[in-house]
């Protein structure tokens, strides 16, 4: 009797074991089928994060993992194809608006490394007329050079304000070079990082008055020019512009990367469905 009675209870835990099982494989079906509708119409985001649901709710149901897998290599290529055609508008975009602000810059000649000015600066003001002069590297690095003329305040830093905002340079120690005080004035050269979030700072602020704080033992201010105000965001737009087109060519050579690395794990993973009976 309890022979019978052990035999019948465990034929209840396979049944119930095996409707499980197929509850449970037709849940992960559903969802990869979930997951094929989205990828057909485009939407690759959808797609992929429903496979990841397949991954951590069904780890047991691995023939629809295996397609699910497939088909996940498939998304990432879609998804990647999609933005390596956005990176190729936005570089179009980019290399179109940075040869239009290059126009608006003339190269300098120099025995050390040539640079670029806005048109119509003269380079050698930057050490003999009180104010800041912006210049672009051949590699598109903004630079600012200041000049403090016949006043001695042992500037290490300068500051542009405008309104009730303001930015201010890190300081640069007195060392005569990047720092200089012959020649009956203060110059001080700013470099990248250095400069960046003034170039920023004046460029948004475009058409705006403007003061120039020269900051050292004590501050002296000067209303920063108009001309220099035009000239400083014209080469800071442009040095912006040829580095945000470099940002993009790098990310279009990592998504024409992982488009082919999916592509190749796509055929890889493959999975040929059997033939169905007639």
């Amino acid at each position: 009797m309890f022979n019978a009675l052990n035999k019948s209870l465990s034929l209840v835990s396979l049944l119930a074991l095996a409707a499980c099982g197929n509850s449970s494989q037709q849940e992960a079906s559903s969802l990869l089928g979930q997951a094929q509708g989205a990828y057909d119409t485009g939407n690759y985001r959808q797609a992929l994060d429903l496979i990841d649901s397949i991954k951590s709710a069904y780890p047991q149901e691995i023939e629809v993992r295996r397609q699910a897998l497939h088909l996940s290599r498939k998304a990432i290529e879609g998804l990647n194809v999609k933005l390596l055609a956005q990176a190729d508008s936005s570089m179009v975009v980019l290399q179109a608006r940075g040869d239009s602000l290059k126009n608006l810059l003339t190269w300098v000649s120099n025995p050390v490394e040539g640079y670029y000015v806005a048109k119509g600066v003269n380079p050698a003001s930057a050490t003999s007329t009180t104010g800041l002069q912006a210049r672009m590297s051949p590699d598109g690095m903004f630079y600012l050079i200041s000049c403090l003329k016949g006043r001695s305040i042992k500037s290490t830093s300068v500051s542009v304000i405008c309104g009730d905002h303001s930015v201010t340079t890190p300081v640069v120690a007195h060392d005569g070079e990047r720092n200089d005080r012959s020649m009956g004035a203060e110059v001080i050269t700013f470099i990248g990082s250095e400069c960046d979030e003034l170039g920023a700072f004046v460029l948004d602020n475009l058409g705006k008055p403007m003061t120039l704080a020269f900051n050292g033992a004590t501050t002296y201010t000067v209303p920063l020019i108009t001309k220099q105000i035009d000239e400083i965001a014209t080469v800071y737009d442009c040095a912006l512009t040829l580095r945000r087109f470099k940002v993009a060519a790098i990310e279009k050579e990592r998504l024409s990367r992982t488009v082919d690395i999916a592509r190749s794990q796509a055929a890889e993973t493959f999975v040929e469905e059997p033939e169905k009976a007639d």
